[in-house]
């Protein structure tokens, strides 16, 4: 199976693409133009420096410095012209930060493990958690340079936790009350918080709550599920939440790409 990739990064791939499509003449003038001047500074160093390590070690450095320099104006040209795409690759910031905080905890026996990007009909989880001690933990991950819209990002964390109880109810419905007594996962108990990153987050105090959602700085969040206490969740109870989850996200984003392809298609 591939790679599962974020939806910030797949909707600013899908916008980046879109973009190229649209300026591919300018891009591809400029790419010629590019090429061709990189041609011509090669040849003179050839033409002019004498045979040395030196020379060699330049003639692979230059063009690649000018490849980077030129891939990176490109990059900022997009960023220029869609004025939506920096919140995509913060967004992409935030979640990989996250991540980054969920392997740790993983490595002190916090979580189990933890599914990325769940995508759902009306909606999404950024991160579905299956804790040791604490049931199930959705994040919704933001990066912030100030925070003026906490109440709409609490309320959208309320959104998260009731998607992700309706994703635990649907994957409990095919077995029988004793087969979810046994494995220990009934109830299935979300805790919803919202984990801050970018410079807001050194504004988030200690124990930080918004209509019952609380707001932790990215920073912060090994040491808040350390402290979390609540359902404890066995192996056998992880493995089975965090495969069906993985593969209800997989069927989602199968379905979605083959709509997608369907909607080129007409």
């Amino acid at each position: 199976m591939s790679k599962h990739h974020p939806y910030s990064r797949l909707e600013f791939r899908r916008r980046l693409k879109f973009w190229l499509r649209r300026n591919v003449g300018a891009v591809a003038g400029l790419t010629t133009g590019f090429v061709v001047s990189v041609g011509i500074i090669v040849v003179v160093l050839v033409t002019v420096m004498p045979e040395s390590s030196f020379t060699w070690w330049l003639l692979g450095c230059l063009p690649t410095a000018l490849i980077a320099a030129y891939l990176h104006l490109l990059h900022l040209a997009f960023l220029a012209h869609d004025a939506e795409a920096i919140w995509h690759v913060r967004g992409a910031w935030g979640e990989d930060n996250t991540r980054d905080e969920l392997q740790r905890a993983k490595r002190k026996r916090l979580v189990w493990d933890w599914v990325d990007s769940v995508g759902l009909q009306i909606g999404d989880i950024d991160h579905l958690v299956v804790t040791r001690n604490g049931g199930l933990v959705a994040i919704d991950s933001k990066w912030r340079s100030t925070i003026k819209d906490a109440t709409e990002m609490a309320r959208a964390a309320q959104k998260v936790r009731l998607r992700a109880e309706g994703l635990t109810r649907d994957l409990l419905k095919g077995e029988s009350r004793g087969t979810r007594r046994a494995r220990g996962v009934n109830p299935l108990s979300v805790t919803s918080v919202v984990v801050l990153w970018g410079a807001a987050q050194h504004g988030v105090p200690h124990g930080a709550n918004i209509d019952g959602i609380e707001f932790i700085a990215g920073r912060r969040l090994v040491d808040w599920l350390a402290a979390l206490e609540g359902q404890p969740v066995d192996a056998v109870a992880a493995a089975e939440v965090l495969r069906q989850v993985k593969s209800k996200r997989d069927s989602a984003a199968e379905a979605q790409v083959l709509r997608q392809s369907a909607g080129r298609a007409t």
